[in-house]
């Protein structure tokens, strides 16, 4: 049999991005049996990591990204890592210059529902098929709430005044049509039978003024996540009528129903995807698979997400893609009754 020496292997469909500089291999028959494992431990970042975000310093998906950014770097699973914010256009120009480097595994990025819905709505041609999924980070559920003396008693007498008449009640929430509290609120609509078309829901520019538009009684019902509105939670200036979890959540909110226990057969979780640019090999994958599921199982990180009454599990790549893809399936028809999917 011919031995060869094989110089440099760029194939990322067959070596995975991994290069073997030097090595020799009976050619054919042993260069196909080279261990994938061996392959994936041939890569790892060898300079900064760049975690690139759409939105500005301070924001929830920059938040998360520094989270994870310092865990990386405790764990010294990267040399070195900087958070770049390129916010502009709903998250596109950051995955713009994502994919100005198709195939390195140095940049990475965070984002949510944004990842599918700017598509489906013409805000942008690129959905998460033009790059690479890699994980999971988290589920962030949200609540429906009102005053304490609020007519609306039960998630069941929401619904049913959306069923008797969708524009009787005003449903506020922030900051962009389209969002996680927005498909929320079409969720419980599609639930009661209601003209999703029809529902009032005024938009605000931020989740405080939501808040304060509740509190004040200009809407009757307010969405949000948990986080941002659970100090009046505690502090009995708002009450929940249900939380889009599939479970009930424990601490603070363990007696408040999910929408499944009042009549409503749906959850809803908005998560956050970590990805890289398209066409990152194999090993790039394999190595971003290892380090987040270290990051997840890391102390900090259960503490953070504990603290934001988050929800967190590891997914591989291709459990998130198919992750991905259902969602979009699931949430596609409720963006379209909400008159948001142009034709």
């Amino acid at each position: 049999m011919k031995i060869t020496k094989v110089e440099t292997f760029q194939n990322s469909l067959l070596w995975g991005g991994c290069r073997h500089t030097g090595r020799w291999l009976v050619a054919g028959v042993v260069a196909l049996a080279l261990p994938a494992a061996a392959c994936a431990q041939g890569w790892k970042p060898e300079k900064t990591v760049e975690f690139v975000i759409g939105g500005g310093a301070g924001g929830g998906t920059d938040i998360t990204a520094r989270v994870v950014q310092k865990i990386l770097q405790d764990l010294k699973l990267v040399p070195n890592s900087v958070v770049v914010n390129r916010p502009g256009a709903g998250h596109t120009v950051a995955w713009a210059w994502l994919n100005q480097n198709i195939g390195d595994g140095h940049y990475i990025s965070i984002v949510n529902e944004l990842f599918f819905i700017n598509r489906i709505v013409g805000r942008s041609p690129l959905s998460y098929r033009d790059f690479t999924p890699l994980t999971v980070l988290f589920n962030e559920y949200l609540v429906f709430l009102v005053k304490p003396d609020s007519p609306i008693k039960t998630a069941k007498d929401f619904l049913a005044q959306l069923k008797k008449d969708p524009t009787s009640l005003s449903i506020g929430f922030s900051a962009a049509r389209g969002n996680n509290s927005h498909l929320s609120i079409g969720l419980a609509a599609k639930a009661a039978r209601a003209d999703l078309k029809q529902l009032n829901t005024p938009v605000f520019k931020s989740g405080g003024e939501a808040l304060t538009a509740l509190l004040g009684g200009h809407i009757d019902v307010g969405v949000t996540p948990i986080a941002p509105s659970i100090s009046h939670i505690l502090a009995g200036r708002l009450r929940v009528l249900a939380v889009t979890s599939s479970q009930r959540m424990g601490g603070p909110l363990a007696n408040v129903p999910t929408w499944k226990e009042q009549g409503a057969d749906f959850t809803y979780g908005s998560w956050r995807v970590a990805f890289g640019p398209r066409d990152i090999g194999q090993a790039q994958i394999a190595f971003w698979e290892e380090a987040f599921r270290r990051v997840i199982d890391a102390e900090d990180w259960r503490k953070e997400v504990a603290k934001n009454h988050q929800g967190t599990g590891f997914r591989s790549a291709g459990d998130t893609r198919r992750f991905l893809e259902a969602e979009e399936a699931r949430l596609r028809p409720i963006l379209g009754e909400l008159g948001l999917v142009k034709q």
